[in-house]
């Protein structure tokens, strides 16, 4: 053999060795990898969850809206039904003076009773007592005046 071949062959066995390290080290590092912990891949903007979001807050806000909207309009419906029952009674109380006014008694006494309770009239020689203790006293709840107990 000769040098040449020598050389070569030397050239040969340093190659094969600088591979078989290298691969060494490549199969090592992909052992080391397996066994770290896993990397959090970057999220990326995504527009179709971005949209869905959007979409499940606007509905969200809406049938809270709607929900708030209903609660109020039940109330109001409460407080018309109360008013009708109000008005119906009333209505009765008025279609039953209506059929006293073609009985002349029952006449005489309805306008009685609104001159005595809405004019404050008395009949002669009636004298009037106020209890200061009674809570619907006009006079002391600084609704009446001096003038009303006169009459």
């Amino acid at each position: 053999m000769n040098e040449n071949q020598k050389i070569i062959e030397l050239k040969r066995k340093i190659n094969n060795d600088d591979f078989r390290r290298r691969e060494k080290e490549i199969k090592e590092q992909r052992r080391q990898k397996k066994f770290a912990a896993p990397k959090k891949k970057k999220r990326k903007f995504n527009i179709i969850n971005f949209l869905f979001a959007v979409f499940v807050l606007y509905f969200a806000y809406t049938a809270f809206t709607q929900y708030q909207m209903l609660n109020d309009l039940n109330g109001a419906i409460d407080e018309k039904k109360l008013e009708k029952a109000e008005v119906e009674k009333k209505a009765q109380e008025l279609q039953k003076d209506v059929e006293k006014m073609n009985d002349e008694e029952a006449l005489l006494e309805l306008v009685e009773k609104i001159a005595r309770d809405q004019y404050k009239m008395v009949k002669p020689n009636e004298i009037i007592y106020i209890d200061k203790n009674k809570n619907d006293n006009k006079l002391i709840k600084g609704i009446g005046f001096e003038k009303d107990l006169e009459n």
